[in-house]
């Protein structure tokens, strides 16, 4: 690799200072690229010396405006103060003006950032508005207009007011900072700034690529002043291609300094680069995809000659994870935003469970996802270890499928459980008592403090984030108190949301040894051999749009300040940048769609990919896609039918107690992996509280009501009259079976699904009735719900077959099989045109009637046999039956002995498929609802 600008720059240094460095300054980006400045000095020297001050540019303006350079949150509550002390209308409460305050505070800073003229930019806002927007003289002046205008009124009283009151405190945001430096110097006040400039004999910026006017105005001030030198970094094809956005703001320089530029440097002419993309689907697959990179390229375990770049900062954990221990240390650069901590996890549950609780007091209900979500908390799990015996809640609630949960069920819970005293108060009545939410959390984080205390668990990691949480948690406290506000629980938890959850948890670490991990604006200054860039994808960079702001895009432009153009720019050149100087290059990216046009690669790559090639022939891309399968599935080609396995069908299928079932059986045919797993071994899906009532459970029931109604009619002649009589006691048997599955309905989505059952069951009732009252022969039920059993041996096994009808009747000497579905029911789905076709065909509901025709002429000695659904939810009453045959003459609804030979035969050859030792049970990649 070629020399570095960090190498260059100690080189430059060690020439014109051989001797004494203690009174250098040099300003840097970040702390990390001085700390790797300091590195290359020291190899320089090769000798023990008084090392230069060595600042950060937000350091460096912090000292010569000397203002405390103040965070979010305590910018917050400074403009709300002034928001009250000035009563601009209209007043709003705290929660309300957190969004309109942090858009404010944002264009304060891009202004002061730009050195515009504030007072003749907020008076070229309110024409701008007026004239693009309404006349409010034409609209009579009405409320929503005047409203609207008011906010732009105010934002010159904002600026003035709330500067004032910063610098009088001796604080300032990081544009304030600059505006007060410049102010400053034009009034001669220069007693500070002297003071601080005295320490020094010559300072050197390095690395500042997109200069704001500010920084423009304050580094030509100090080059006259004192001796000061900047040093940028810039590829040659950045300043001399005017079309290349990566160097806008480095062609402005290069301009403006001429000869004294320094430096720029030639990385793509006869340069050689091997650069891979990768396309993988979703961010798991990213991070595996990284963690197989190391495991393909060991030249990527080098020391640290390897960058891994997060353009998504939010896939910092997943990547971690899925790194091969194998590569040694890591270092990672890039905080982690306390919004993705469990710590902001657990407050976002417990707002969002207060948000959706309805009534007062001790009447309180809770959601039941809500509830959940909270008792599964891996926070208050941690805390509570061996006493949080929540899952028997859990279970309690599904079983009882409570989707409303009171109070008082929470506490007789709960009071059971040693030590979950405080867990309560994250059920009280926060709404009416907002404090008790500040004071659930700490008493939460003393709880696991006291845990870690006693050394019963530790979490390095998690034990860090707790220690920011608890500082930003008490600063939050301490800024309620000094600025005298009682906010709603609303404001409190907006405050979380916007301004303490985008603040950084710090990872610490070595950060000159192994193996680096970071964010774009990181890469500052550094250099790396081999780099990884995860998620170039666009709309994550550069990132969408431009931020909202009440300044528009024209009068930005106009005043020179910063706009999304001038951001993306920014995000181009840092780009370009530390690919220029990488030479091992992989750029992994997200084809998951989301809508149209999202997750393409980033229009970045595609400028590389063009561009690049034609600076040299030793510049290769290449192009992949990743595709992750699971390794034991693969070598296994599903379940090898080893004696173990074989044994366990055989049991299934010659067990007294279970046997083979209709849809069982359809469970082979769809998925053989599923049958073995759900059937065989009898893996089943957790159980979960049914708040909209699902099909299955819709279904259970309605077959329960018709099973009760149909009951007295067994062994009798179906009489139409006597029906209608006994549909007064519907409604009744109804609400009886209705509860046993769901026993609180009277409200929400279970009062729309009982309504429901209610249409479905009394429909088919009706229609029947009228079905018999115009039908030519009696009809005899002959039995209500019948138990189906038959044996057939095959192999060697007696196999036992079992099923459900929902029906039998009797007409005119033909006995009808019958089943009630509540979904959607298709003439075709119950044809059958040939047997042999039905292994490879699989038809559900067809295999299902015929196999309860089956069953029923073995058990029933019945000759002649119709199977046949009724669908309940057609108006009209209506048997679907098994046909069989081809041709539309030859269609057979009537099922006799051949039929009966034929479906036999069908169910002999599904149990010998199963049974056969050298046919593995294979996932059926095309059943889409397939569950292993």
């Amino acid at each position: 690799m070629k020399t570095t600008f960090l190498q260059k720059l100690a080189e430059e240094i060690h020439q014109n200072h051989p001797d004494k460095l203690d009174d250098l300054c040099l300003v840097f980006p970040s702390k990390r690229s001085g700390l790797f400045f300091k590195r290359e000095l020291a190899k320089q020297y090769q000798k023990s010396f008084w090392a230069p001050q060595v600042l950060t540019i937000d350091l460096f303006i912090a000292q010569l405006s000397g203002l405390e350079v103040i965070g979010p949150l305590e910018q917050m509550f400074q403009l709300f103060k002034v928001h009250k002390e000035l009563n601009i209308q209209p007043q709003l409460p705290f929660e309300k003006f957190i969004d309109q305050g942090k858009l404010i505070l944002a264009d304060f800073n891009d202004i002061d950032m730009a050195l515009a003229d504030a007072d003749s930019l907020f008076d070229n806002v309110e024409e701008y508005v007026k004239l693009g927007q309404w006349d409010p003289s034409e609209m009579g002046g009405g409320d929503l207009a005047t409203k609207y205008l008011e906010t732009f009124k105010n934002l010159p009283i904002y600026y003035h007011a709330f500067r004032n009151m910063l610098i009088t405190q001796g604080k300032a945001y990081q544009g304030l900072a600059y505006r007060h430096i410049k102010e400053e110097i034009e009034k001669k006040n220069l007693d500070l700034i002297n003071s601080v400039l005295l320490q020094w004999s010559k300072i050197y910026v390095a690395g500042l690529n997109a200069l704001t006017p500010g920084e423009k105005w304050l580094f030509d001030w100090l080059k006259v002043k004192t001796k000061l030198e900047v040093f940028y970094e810039a590829e040659a094809q950045m300043i001399e291609d005017v079309e290349q956005e990566s160097g806008l703001f480095m062609r402005e320089l290069a301009h403006a300094e001429g000869r004294n530029f320094k430096w720029k440097e030639d990385l793509l002419t006869n340069a050689k680069k091997d650069i891979n993309t990768y396309s993988v689907n979703g961010n798991l697959a990213i991070a595996r995809m990284v963690g197989d990179l190391f495991e393909k390229h060991p030249e990527l375990t080098h020391g640290n000659e390897t960058a891994i770049i997060l353009a998504d900062e939010n896939l910092l954990l997943p990547v971690l994870e899925s790194l091969p221990k194998s590569i040694g240390a890591v270092n990672v650069t890039l905080g982690f935003p306390l919004g993705l901590t469990p710590f902001m996890s657990l407050v976002e549950q417990f707002f969002a469970l207060q948000k959706m609780a309805r009534g007062h007091g001790d009447h309180r209900q809770f959601y039941f996802k809500d509830v959940m979500k909270v008792l599964t908390n891996p926070v208050l799990v941690s805390v509570l270890a061996s006493e949080a015996r929540f899952e028997k809640v859990i279970q309690d609630i599904t079983k009882k499928n409570q989707v409303w949960i009171s109070y008082s069920y929470i506490v007789n819970q709960l009071k059971e459980m040693p030590k979950l005293e405080f867990v309560l108060n994250g059920f009280t009545d926060w709404v009416q008592n907002p404090d008790k939410s500040m004071a659930f959390f700490n008493e939460t984080i003393i709880q696991y403090q006291t845990k870690i205390e006693s050394k019963e668990f530790a979490d390095d990691v998690l034990t860090e984030q707790l220690y920011f949480f608890k500082s930003a948690l008490g600063r939050l406290e301490n800024y309620l108190t000094d600025f005298k506000i009682n906010p709603s629980l609303d404001a409190i938890r907006r405050v979380f949301k916007q301004i303490v959850a985008p603040m950084q948890v710090p990872f610490s670490g070595e950060p000159l040894a192994g193996i680096q991990i970071m964010g774009l604006l990181e890469t500052r200054l550094l250099s790396f051999k081999n780099v990884i860039f995860v998620s170039v994808n666009e709309g994550t960079i550069p990132a969408k749009g431009g931020s909202q702001s009440f300044l528009p895009y024209n009068l930005r432009t106009g005043f020179g300040i910063q706009t999304h153009q001038h951001r993306e720019s920014i995000f181009a050149y840092h780009f370009y940048r530390i690919l220029s100087q990488a030479e091992n290059i992989h750029l992994v990216f997200d084809t998951s769609s989301m809508g149209v046009g999202a997750n393409e690669k980033s229009r970045f790559v595609r400028q590389i990919e063009q561009e690049w090639p034609e600076k040299s022939e030793e510049i290769k891309f290449k192009e992949y896609v990743g595709v992750f399968e699971d390794a034991k599935s693969i070598e296994s080609k599903g379940i090898t039918k080893t004696p173990e396995v074989l044994e366990n069908i055989k049991d299934y299928l010659t067990n007294p107690e279970r046997g083979l079932s209709p849809s069982a059986l359809n469970n082979y045919l769809e998925s053989p992996t599923d049958f073995y797993y759900k059937n065989v071994i009898g893996i089943r899906e957790p159980d979960a509280v049914d708040e909209d009532v699902e099909h299955n459970t819709f279904g259970s029931i309605v077959h329960a009501c018709l099973e009760e109604f149909y009951k007295p009619y067994e062994k009798q002649v179906l009489n139409a009259e006597k029906m209608r009589l006994d549909l007064k006691t519907i409604n009744a048997i109804i609400a009886k079976e209705f509860s046993k599955e769901i026993p609180s309905y009277t409200r929400g989505k279970h009062y729309m699904s009982f309504y429901s059952v209610q249409n479905y069951v009394k429909r088919f009732i009706k229609l029947d009735i009228e079905f018999i009252d115009q039908y030519e022969f009696p009809i005899t039920l002959s039995k209500n719900e019948l138990r189906l059993s038959s044996t057939l041996k095959i192999n060697n096994l007696e196999v036992r077959f079992k099923g459900f009808a929902d029906r039998v009747e009797t007409r005119q000497g033909v006995t009808y099989i019958l089943d009630y579905k509540t979904g959607r029911v298709d003439q075709k789905d119950l044809k059958v045109e040939d047997f042999d076709t039905l292994m490879e065909e699989v038809k559900p509901k067809a295999n299902q009637v015929m196999m309860y025709a089956w069953m029923a002429h073995k058990q029933l000695q019945a000759d002649k046999v119709v199977s046949g659904i009724y669908s309940l939810r057609d108006t009209k009453l209506k048997m679907y039956m098994a046909t069989i045959g081809k041709e539309k003459e030859d269609l057979k609804t009537v099922l006799e002995k051949q039929e009966f030979e034929d479906i036999e035969l069908f169910i002999m050859d599904v149990v010998k498929d199963m049974l056969n030792p050298e046919k593995n049970l294979i996932p059926n990649a095309d059943y889409k609802f397939a569950m292993f």
